[in-house]
């Protein structure tokens, strides 16, 4: 079976600047059967789980009516994915994140299955959203994923007549390197370190995060703490830093013990999660899978969540073990995480428990076997 994953235009299959969607596609791509081409922007170091075929633009087209949803970069772009995959005949077609990309494909392919994986807030997509919203067109793919119930509730808020049928909920693929290490050398290789990972922008908590880390390192002076992430989606330059992200330099400074180390690959992410004992995710985004939260259970850390975080508190559950605070405010932050640092009995115990969690819930060959189920019911349904 071919595989061809189409994602966003903005997105980039890379290394060094890869975001959630293209973490998710690569990391898929090795637990489904069959090859998978990823259709996408050219970058000059792609991810290695998949074969990347870049799209160039194509700027001919007749389909002016799409510009005003989609708008026209997007477009151009669809009609570069559209020769791209008729040279690749693929037997399956996902769709990332575009629900009108995916239905145009669907339109222009109708003998392939596409199916629509949903990684963010329905309500937010513009496309769905009157005067634009092309919701009721849905009901032509093969399937929508929503990768979390709160993905899902929200479609249906979104799109109250979205066939329900079509709909399945399942999580984002996230296979890291430490699930497979035994639980007594993950534990002992644990340092004293409280991680951020994520952008440095409001929406992610990242300035309270520094402005807690000050109050609880000078308490706590074994402890370090750590931030990783860039400033804008889709790059790794932080030379131009916006006032928020000044203000969030400021803080960083004002501790010996409190580093801020830019964006970094996702290997290097991964060792330091897999080095941290506690994990804090201060997101008040509207979080639809929050992946990063299941990367820490995965690796072991002690995870602090804040509940305003859409889908955060869905994916890390207090059953998890991880601390659930209300708000992104740095008291609150401090009075999460310093009972963290304070209780080394206790901080295991959470995070042997959410290790527990994320292997019975986000297990990834179980979620490639569902997709792959996925795929041969909608192949047999065109036969």
């Amino acid at each position: 079976m071919h595989i061809v994953d189409v994602i966003p235009f903005k997105e980039r299959y890379s290394v060094t600047a890869a975001g959630a969607i293209a973490l998710c596609v690569d990391q898929m791509a090795g637990v489904e059967t069959g090859e998978v081409t990823v259709l996408g922007k050219a970058c000059p170091d792609p991810l290695s789980g998949a074969r990347l075929q870049p799209v160039p633009s194509f700027y001919l087209t007749w389909r002016f009516k799409a510009a005003y949803v989609m708008g026209w970069e997007a477009l151009f772009y669809f009609e570069g994915l559209r020769r791209a995959l008729r040279r690749a005949k693929p037997d399956v077609i996902h769709v990332h994140n575009r629900p009108l990309m995916a239905v145009m494909l669907q339109r222009e392919f109708p003998e392939v299955p596409v199916f629509l994986f949903l990684h963010n807030d329905p309500m937010e997509m513009r496309e769905l959203r009157p005067p634009k919203s092309i919701g009721d067109q849905l009901g032509i793919l093969a399937g929508i994923i929503a990768l979390s119930g709160w993905i899902e509730d929200r479609l249906y808020e979104a799109v109250p007549g979205v066939p329900r049928h079509l709909v399945q909920r399942i999580a984002n693929v996230v296979a890291t390197e430490a699930a497979a290490i035994p639980d007594d050398e993950l534990f002992a290789g644990k340092e004293k370190v409280v991680l951020f990972v994520g952008r440095i922008v409001g929406s992610k908590g990242a300035l309270p995060f520094a402005e807690a880390m000050a109050p609880l390192l000078d308490a706590h002076p074994d402890w370090r703490a750590v931030a990783l992430g860039g400033f804008r989606m889709g790059t790794t330059d932080c030379s131009q830093p916006s006032e928020y992200q000044t203000a969030f330099l400021d803080a960083v400074k004002r501790h010996e013990r409190l580093s801020f180390l830019g964006p970094r690959p996702f290997a290097e992410t991964m060792d330091w999660m897999r080095r941290a004992a506690v994990l804090v995710v201060p997101s008040r985004h509207k979080e639809a899978f929050a992946r990063v939260a299941v990367e820490g259970m995965f690796s072991g850390a002690a995870l602090a969540v804040c509940k305003m975080g859409g889908a955060l508190t869905e994916i890390a559950p207090e059953e998890s073990g991880a601390v659930h605070f209300d708000a992104p405010a740095a008291d609150q932050i401090a009075a999460a995480v310093g009972p963290l640092m304070a209780d080394d009995a206790d901080r295991l115990a959470r995070a042997r428990r959410g290790r527990a969690y994320a292997e019975a819930h986000y297990a990834p060959a179980a979620l490639g076997r569902k997709i792959d189920e996925l795929h041969r019911a909608a192949l047999e349904q065109r036969q």
